[in-house]
């Protein structure tokens, strides 16, 4: 059962428009599982695959989530950034499928580490080309999840991309 003085501080905190402290929100919230983290990062593959408006991927990440690609400069640190990113993706990639080949997660309380092989394939396309080409690629991946001490929900910090090695199309929508 939830503490009743905790309940009344939030509610108090939240009328009055003052900051939570990690401390009193995050005192009774359960550790993260396996099965909570996975659901979490299959939400976001299955919102890039789909396209899906930015705001339900933003919904998923902390406030100063990093992100790091193969194909980028260098990192890039919250929501903003992520934004100005993904509208770019959208142009360039289409027909996306992103499977999760193999998991490593590893849980510390509200902390999960989790490691990914991940098949992407998709559709590209450049600015000024005739035809866009389809390609496939195995990606080695590193996430972290942390729970928000304001509301319990699970959002990503950080993601690296590490690598992008080409393969065989397996989803291929030309065939």
């Amino acid at each position: 059962m939830t503490n009743k003085k905790t309940v009344i501080a939030y509610l108090i905190m939240l009328f009055l428009g003052t900051s939570i402290k990690p401390s009193v929100a995050a005192t009774n919230l359960s550790p993260l599982t396996a099965e909570m983290v996975k659901n979490v990062v299959l939400s976001w593959y299955e919102g890039t695959n789909d396209h899906k408006p930015p705001g339900n991927l933003l919904a998923l990440l902390t406030d100063d989530a990093e992100m790091r690609y193969p194909d980028t400069e260098k990192p890039f640190t919250g929501k903003e950034a992520f934004s100005a990113w993904y509208a770019d993706v959208l142009i360039k990639y289409f027909d996306e499928t992103h499977k999760v080949e193999s998991w490593d997660i590893k849980v510390d309380g509200q902390l999960a580490k989790v490691a990914v092989v991940v098949r992407w394939e998709r559709r590209a396309w450049k600015p000024g080309e005739a035809t866009s080409h389809y390609e496939a690629f195995i990606s080695h991946q590193r996430l972290e999840l942390v729970r928000s001490p304001v509301d319990g929900s699970i959002r990503i910090q950080k993601k690296v991309v590490e690598s992008f090695e080409k393969t065989a199309p397996v989803y291929n929508p030309e065939s």
